[in-house]
């Protein structure tokens, strides 16, 4: 026993010296990733392969509802949210998400938490800290039993968070039998590091998976110096596209020719952005043509709860096994979760926009002669990457052509 004791405590002290963001990041990075790839395959599926999505949002909301859980709801989210055992390691986690969002000169990524408490739930005092210490997030109680002044209340939050670029997120039917709301709000706005030249952009066709011809599309176009490569582990070229401050890239991932958009999500968990990211330091930058539509996706992701649930995070949404102990006596599980996204991106740069909710209820066309040309034309996924923790912050796939 007494050797046990003994070694259980001189490894208390080297844990928390190993806890330090350096040894987290890489921790972080894949937590976020893995959950991202797991939540983006069952969006890409639900919405046609055409969609906007804000994965870290919905990974950070779920991080506050652990803070209050237990038993087997703590250990789904755990899961899901591929959690490190130490709590020391979780709770740098929340630092490093606090250090994405700082923006830049030339650079926007804004995020702003709250959770809604209805004023007659005593929410306890260890949830409360829990949420100030990791600063992410800030707890308003309100009254819910009046709706429309408490939907008001709520969209008026995200409205100013987004600036005005989501103005509504909450209905007052949704609010009945609403006890706790968590919001996640976040926005990026940035312009290319190159622009594409506007007098460069023409209407050419856009075609399925097949080669059949789907619409046009208004193709931009820009001949650079870009890091890119043609992965065969997801049968697929990748385009790293930066942003003016260097920090953020959009990250193209071209379905070779023959390769279905479907098989290469899928295959996504099988690499990483760390390892696609290391490959673009040691290879230098290569001058190719990129075409690229110019487009505007909005989503409406009204059913996250049933991709959680498939994803294997079902208690929390279950009023008979939830367990939020740390954060009321009274009786919670989450009744829904929904997120509305909308990404547009233009010769000048992007905009891209999310707001997450929780409820609480009692292509690639290459040769091989310089310059390469990567075009466009078929349907496509991309990221909106933070460079410096490797993480993606948006991530959708466009397979609908519009001229835009």
């Amino acid at each position: 026993m007494t050797k046990i004791i003994f070694i259980f405590c001189s490894l208390i002290p080297f844990i928390f010296a190993q806890c330090t963001i350096e040894n987290v990041e890489p921790f972080f990075s894949r937590s976020v990733y893995d959950f991202s790839i797991d939540l983006l395959r069952r969006i890409a599926q639900k919405t046609d392969y055409h969609f906007v999505a804000a994965t870290l949002s919905p990974w950070t909301l779920l991080a506050y509802t652990s803070l209050g859980a237990a038993n087997n709801s703590l250990e789904e989210l755990n899961t899901i949210l591929k959690s490190h055992p130490h709590k020391c390691f979780n709770n740098e986690f929340f630092e490093i998400t606090k250090s994405v969002y700082i923006p830049s000169a030339n650079t926007t990524l804004e995020g702003t938490s709250a959770t809604f408490v209805d004023e007659k739930i005593p929410v306890k005092e260890v949830f409360q800290n829990k949420i100030k210490r990791v600063g992410v997030s800030e707890v308003k109680l309100v009254s819910f039993d009046n709706y429309d002044y408490v939907a008001a209340y709520i969209n008026n939050y995200i409205k100013t968070a987004t600036n005005a670029a989501i103005d509504e997120i909450v209905l007052a039917s949704d609010l009945k039998n609403v006890a706790l709301m968590i919001i996640d709000a976040l926005r990026f706005k940035s312009t290319w590091k190159i622009p594409f030249p506007i007098g460069k952009t023409i209407e050419k066709s856009f075609y399925d998976d097949m080669n059949n011809k789907l619409g046009d599309v208004n193709l931009m176009c820009l001949k650079d110096n870009f890091n890119f490569k043609f992965m065969d582990e997801i049968n697929a070229t990748i385009v790293d596209l930066p942003y003016s401050d260097d920090r953020f890239s959009m990250v193209l991932f071209l379905p070779n020719e023959g390769t279905k958009l479907s098989n290469v999500i899928y295959s996504l968990k099988e690499i990483s952005l760390k390892s696609i990211f290391s490959f673009f330091k040691e290879q230098k930058p290569k001058e190719i043509i990129v075409r690229l539509p110019r487009f505007k996706i909005s989503s409406d992701l009204n059913n996250l709860k049933e991709l959680f649930i498939d994803m294997g995070l079902k208690t929390i949404f279950d009023s008979n096994q939830a367990q939020f102990p740390d954060t009321s006596d009274h009786p919670l599980y989450i009744s829904n979760l929904t997120q509305k996204a909308d990404i547009e991106v233009t010769e000048e740069g992007m905009v891209a926009n999310a707001v997450s909710k929780a409820e609480f209820s009692s292509m690639s066309l290459h040769t091989h002669t310089l310059p390469f040309i990567v075009t466009a034309y078929r349907p496509f996924f991309f990221m909106i990457v933070d460079k410096k923790t490797v993480i993606p912050v948006f991530a959708g796939a466009y397979s609908k052509p519009s001229k835009y």
